[in-house]
This record gives C-alpha cells, sequence and structure tokens, in this order.
C-alpha cells in the first residue's frame, strides 16, 4: 500500500531523508518514530505531495508519485486523510461544517455529505457534538473532529503526524485506541510520533527515524 524505494529529500544544503527504503502493507498500522528534527513531518509530506522528493520513488496504492502528473495530485490526496497535531479546525464552522468542508469543496450532494458525515462522527464517537464549535471542545474531542474530518471521504490510507503531541497520556491513549478501531475497519495507518508509549507492547510495527536516515526496525 505505501512504497518508498531510495528516497531522499535535500533542503538547500541539508540532507533531510537520506535513501529511505520501507513498506507498510495494505490494512497495516505502524509507526514512524525518531527525535525532533529526525525527518518524521518530510516523510508524511512527500506522502501526500506538500513536498517532492529530490530522489528515489514512492508508491500509494497504485499511484507512483514520481510520475504523477498535476492535474492526478487530487485524487491522490481523495485516497489520503491527514491528522495534524494543530488540529487546523475552523473555529467559527460547527464541527460538522468541519467534517463536511472537504466534501462541499468536491462538490459532494448534502444529502451524501449528510450520511458521510453523520458516519464518521459516530466512528469517532462525536455525534452528539454535531452541532458544537472547536472551542467549546476539549483537546482530546478536538482531534476526534480532526480524525473524521480524514476520514470522511473513506481514504484508504492515513497519515498522523504527531496526532497525540497536545494531549494528556490518557487521552493519547484513548485516540490510539480509536485509530485502531478504524485499522480494524481495513484502512492503511502510519503514525508518527516521538512518544513511545503510543507504540509500547502493541505488537506494530515502529520504522525508528534519526537524522534523516531510517535506523532501525522493531515491534512494538
Amino acid at each position: 500500500m505505501i512504497a518508498f524505494q531510495n528516497v531522499s529529500k535535500f533542503y538547500e544544503n541539508q540532507t533531510v531523508l537520506k535513501n529511505i527504503t520501507f513498506t507498510v502493507r495494505k490494512g497495516e498500522m505502524a509507526f514512524l518514530t525518531g527525535p525532533s528534527g529526525a525527518g518524521k513531518s518530510t516523510l508524511l509530506k512527500l506522502m501526500y505531495l506538500a513536498e517532492w522528493p529530490d530522489e528515489g520513488d514512492i508508491v500509494i496504492g497504485d499511484h507512483h508519485l514520481q510520475s504523477l502528473r498535476m492535474p492526478e495530485i487530487p485524487m491522490l490526496r481523495r485516497n489520503i486523510g491527514v491528522v495534524f497535531q494543530d488540529f487546523k479546525l475552523i473555529n467559527n464552522l460547527t464541527v460538522f461544517g468541519n467534517v463536511a468542508l472537504a466534501l462541499r469543496i468536491r462538490g459532494v450532494s448534502e444529502k451524501e455529505i449528510k450520511n458521510l458525515v453523520s458516519e464518521a462522527l459516530k466512528k469517532v464517537h462525536l455525534r452528539h457534538l454535531s452541532d458544537s464549535h472547536p472551542r467549546s471542545l476539549s483537546g482530546g474531542e478536538q482531534q476526534r473532529v480532526v480524525i473524521a474530518r480524514a476520514i470522511v471521504a473513506e481514504p484508504v490510507v492515513i497519515l498522523a503526524d504527531e496526532p497525540t503531541g497536545n494531549l494528556d497520556p490518557n487521552t493519547s491513549a484513548d485516540i490510539i485506541r480509536l485509530f485502531e478501531e478504524i485499522n480494524l475497519q481495513g484502512t492503511t495507518i502510519l503514525i508518527a510520533t516521538h512518544n513511545r508509549e503510543l507504540f509500547r507492547n502493541t505488537g506494530r510495527r515502529v520504522l525508528k527515524l534519526d537524522g534523516g536516515n531510517l535506523v532501525a526496525e522493531e515491534v512494538g
């Protein structure tokens, strides 16, 4: 489902990622870890082409990113849900409105939007807060809205960049359990985190980055 083959990324004279090779199987939930500055966020950005690789090839499903044409990028991104650490919610929209926004931009019918958003909020256990605004929610609830937004279009891959970075340990554990529930439904998930407690004793594969190099692979 996800494959990196000898991928490198440079910024001016700095090597951010060097000769990265790994795969994440279809339906797998895996973790990407390493200290701040190891290259985790950059690696995720390469997967939805917020950044472009300088060397190597990346495959997401049927898409070879190096040969992807510009008109094909929106289709790639429709198959990828992204969960950010800083939420990126719009405060003057309701929970429903935040989750529905991307569907409305794509021209999805309001009837279908209602069904898709309702189902996404049900999966993250927030349907009762559909009419609330982000400011009235706890940090954990806001992150659940972000996850609902990521899954509403039923992507085949979810990428999460430090999704529990602003949350307390108990709420963080709840968020990981939610990702596990989503993964059980067949979605491939890659979670970037510096917090080893999130994957300890999970039995999940853990890819370790350090200084832009993939230095180890272990089981959490």
